[in-house]
This record gives structure tokens, C-alpha cells and sequence, in this order.
């Protein structure tokens, strides 16, 4: 798995929620004897290249060894202890040395941990996965044929493979001139359905009202599928649930673990109830 991954950066957007909660209370961070150099080329860019190197961290030696599965979906300081940051690092700066200990390394901690949460709910990481506590909402998307499409060109060494894409932003209801209407989502639950419908009303999409959802588990089960009635029912039931538990307050001005909390609660909930029509 690369650091890129969708996976991967969905968990590092959780631990780093992590290690900013227990610096934020007080808490102290775990640390093991490691004590890495880290080569900063000037201190301006030290946040940037402070994120970079805990994003390698993080992937490294925890997500591509399974180590942030304990994080998603748990309460932000469940498993801090499992969390080891280095006791020590050394920060080399246009030929300066500096080693980082105690309350400096807890501010390098937290710039960095500041920086890679902002890089990656800035569009670096799948807004769903950080709505979800780090879990991927994974979907299929049924669009009809999309016209005007670009297209470039991907040279091999014994063929030209050509690859079409839209260069501009797609509205789900598409367009009369481009086409490509949203005709069927498919969820693997009707919670990562509400996940979805949730991430939707908090970015201002609107699903066209005429959809198909497919709602299918693992490969052995049959899948169901739900009626214009109960995307309805569905929808409206999950509206008035997060207007009561947002308070009245718009879904874009409430910050991202107070989302988080409200789909926790929605997912908790037998959502089948909200299809009986």
C-alpha cells in the first residue's frame, strides 16, 4: 500500500486526530528510543516537511502494518498508548542541529500532526473516510454516457492506449449538452448509504431524486434494492435526525468531529427502519 492510498490516508487523518486530541488535553504522547534526523531545507517550510515525514511515520509503521486499525471508529484517546511516537528528533537546518525533546518535540508534534489534517481534509484524502473515523465508504457509481469527453494519449513500449475523462466539474444530474445523469449508487450498507447522504448535505449535493440504490454486502448475499419510496423515506428520516442532533446550526459551519459524532450516531441506529414504507 502506498502512502497516497485512499485507505492509508483516510487512517492518517485519523491518527493524527489522535495525536492532536491528547495534546490538545494534556495528555502525553507514548514515545519509544527512536530518535530519527529529519533534513528541513529551511524552517519556513518546516510545518510542510514536518507533515510529510509524520505522514511517512504513520504509514510506515502502523497503516501498512495493520497498526491503524485500531484507531477507526474508536474514541480518540481508546488506544493512545499503542500509539509511539520518537522520544527524540534531530532537526537539521541549513547545517544547524537541533535536537527536539520534552515540550518542543509536543509543538512538532502538533504542527505537524495540524498540517497533515489540513492537507488531507483540504481534498488529499476521501471526505467520506474522514467523516467515517478513518473507514472508507466504498461505492459504485452508475452515470449515463458521458459526452464531450477529453482525451490524452499513454505511450507503451508496444502500444498507445488512449483515456478518456471530463477536465471540468460533473453535476450528478448532468447536463443537457454533456449528459451523464447519476442513475445508481451502490453502497455495501445502508450505513455507508447514510455516511453518503450525510457527506452530501455537509458539501451542498443534491442526489437526483430518481436513483437506484443497491445496497450489496458480501459476494455470497443477494443484494437489495431500494425503491424511489424508500430512498425517500430514507432520506427524510436521516434529514430529521441530523437536524435535531445539529441543532438547528448549518451542517457546513459544525467542525468535522462534531460531524463525525452525528454519523457515528446514524450509522449506530437499524437504518432498515427508515425503508419501511
Amino acid at each position: 500500500m502506498h502512502p497516497s492510498n485512499a485507505y492509508s490516508r483516510a487512517q492518517q487523518h485519523r491518527m493524527a486526530q489522535v495525536i492532536l486530541h491528547a495534546l490538545d488535553n494534556g495528555r502525553s504522547l507514548s514515545t519509544n528510543e527512536l530518535a530519527p534526523s529529519i533534513e528541513v531545507s529551511s524552517p519556513e517550510t518546516l510545518h510542510i516537511e514536518g507533515a510529510a515525514w509524520l505522514q511517512r511515520l504513520l504509514h510506515g509503521g502502523y497503516i501498512n502494518k495493520l497498526g491503524g486499525l485500531p484507531f477507526i471508529n474508536a474514541p480518540l484517546g481508546e488506544h493512545l498508548e499503542s500509539l509511539k511516537l520518537p522520544g527524540s528528533i534531530e532537526l537539521r537546518v541549513d547545517g544547524q542541529v537541533k535536537k527536539l525533546q520534552g515540550e518542543e518535540l509536543n509543538r512538532f508534534y502538533h504542527q505537524a500532526a495540524s498540517e497533515l489534517q489540513r492537507s488531507l481534509e483540504n481534498g488529499k484524502a476521501p471526505y467520506l473516510g474522514l467523516l467515517n473515523k478513518g473507514a472508507i465508504v466504498p461505492l459504485v457509481f452508475g452515470f449515463e454516457k458521458i459526452n464531450n469527453l477529453s482525451t490524452h494519449e499513454i505511450k507503451l513500449r508496444s502500444k498507445t492506449t488512449q483515456h478518456s475523462y471530463q477536465d471540468t466539474e460533473h453535476p450528478l444530474a448532468g447536463s443537457p449538452e454533456n449528459g451523464g445523469k447519476l442513475k445508481e449508487v451502490e453502497v455495501r450498507s445502508l450505513g455507508d448509504f447514510a455516511t453518503l447522504c450525510l457527506g452530501c448535505a455537509v458539501k451542498g449535493f443534491e442526489l437526483p431524486t430518481d436513483i437506484v440504490v443497491r445496497v450489496k454486502g458480501q459476494k455470497s448475499q443477494k443484494a437489495q434494492y431500494l425503491d424511489a419510496q424508500q430512498i425517500q423515506a430514507f432520506r427524510q428520516n436521516l434529514a430529521a435526525q441530523v437536524a435535531e442532533q445539529a441543532k438547528g446550526k448549518p451542517l457546513g459551519a459544525l467542525p468535522l468531529h462534531q460531524l463525525q459524532e452525528i454519523n457515528s450516531r446514524l450509522r449506530a441506529g437499524d437504518l432498515s427502519d427508515w425503508t419501511n414504507v
